[in-house]
Order: C-alpha cells, then sequence, then structure tokens
C-alpha cells in the first residue's frame, strides 16, 4: 500500500492507504480515522451505494463505502477514477 492525499468536500486527509487491485482489479483506499474523526462520522451516516467524489492524489475519482475496519479504525472505500 502507498500513501494517498484524498480530498472529500472540505475534508483533506494525507496519510489514507491506496492498495494494488486485487484478483479482480479492484482498488481500495483506506481512511483511518485518527487523521479526520468528523469526516468518519460523516461517512459513517452516507449509504454504501452513494457516490463519493473525491480528488485521489489530485485527479478526479469516485470513492464508495465498502466496510469500516474496526481493529484498524479505519473506513475502507472501492475506488473508481
Amino acid at each position: 500500500m502507498g500513501k494517498s492525499t484524498v480530498k472529500i468536500g472540505s475534508y483533506e486527509i494525507d496519510d489514507a492507504e491506496r492498495s494494488a487491485p486485487d484478483h479482480t482489479g479492484t482498488n481500495t483506499l483506506r481512511i483511518p480515522c485518527k487523521s479526520d474523526p468528523e469526516l468518519c462520522m460523516q461517512l459513517d451516516g452516507w449509504d454504501d451505494h452513494t457516490s463519493i467524489p473525491a480528488l485521489l492524489d489530485g485527479q478526479q475519482s469516485i470513492l464508495y463505502k465498502e466496510h469500516y475496519d474496526k481493529a484498524g479504525d479505519a473506513w475502507v472505500m472501492r475506488l473508481e477514477s
């Protein structure tokens, strides 16, 4: 995983972790809740099927909630560029 910067609305996270594509070609992005607890509360309230426009390392992307990683205290997002 590599560190990435993601901007969702007015929230900017500098320590998100982008994964390599898995066997299905899906990329994920982990957003640590310690980076911005307010953003994590917002994500918790959003529907799993809601598309979330974001800037990922300066490029337009669309994120979808995959799941909350309780052990790692992070949101795992599916990434579509």
